[in-house]
C-alpha cells in the first residue's frame, strides 16, 4: 500500500519540478554579454556589496557614467586570494570585462582583471570560452 503511495507521488513532483521555470538560466543569462570583446572603465568605486551569489560593486568613470558591476562569488575570490574589503568606496581601478551591448543597462561581468593604481593591486582572470 505505501509503495502505491510513493509511486504516484515521485511522479506527480517531478511533473512539478519539470514544469516550474528555472530562476538559474534567467541569473546566468550571460548570452547578451560578449565576452571575446572586453569592455574597459577607469573611475572610482562608489558601491561594495560584498556578499553571493556576487560581490557588486559600482564604478562610476570620470566622464560622471555609472556602471554596476558583477564579479565573482565570496568562495571564488577566496580561491583567488581575494581577500574581503579589498575594494573599497572611494578606490580609484581600472576593470576590464564583458558589458551588455545597451548602453542604458550600463552592467559588467565576467570580469577578467581590475587594477588599482595607487597601490598596484591587481585581480585577472583569462577570458572565458574566446
Amino acid at each position: 500500500m505505501c509503495r502505491r503511495a510513493i509511486v504516484p507521488a515521485a511522479a506527480t513532483m517531478a511533473l512539478i519540478m519539470l514544469a516550474t521555470p528555472s530562476i538559474a538560466p534567467a541569473h546566468h543569462s550571460i548570452a547578451r554579454f560578449d565576452r571575446c570583446h572586453l569592455f574597459t572603465v577607469a573611475g572610482e568605486v562608489a558601491r561594495v556589496s560584498w556578499h553571493n551569489p556576487h560581490v557588486e560593486f559600482t564604478v562610476q568613470s570620470s566622464g560622471g557614467t555609472t556602471y554596476d558591476v558583477l564579479w565573482l562569488n565570496l568562495q571564488q575570490l577566496k580561491r583567488d586570494g581575494v581577500e574581503l574589503g579589498v575594494l573599497k568606496v572611494g578606490d580609484r581601478v581600472e576593470i576590464t570585462g564583458a558589458k551588455q551591448p545597451e548602453d542604458n543597462l550600463r552592467m559588467i561581468t565576467l570580469l577578467t582583471g581590475i587594477w588599482r593604481p595607487s597601490d598596484g593591486w591587481r585581480w585577472s582572470r583569462p577570458p572565458q570560452g574566446c
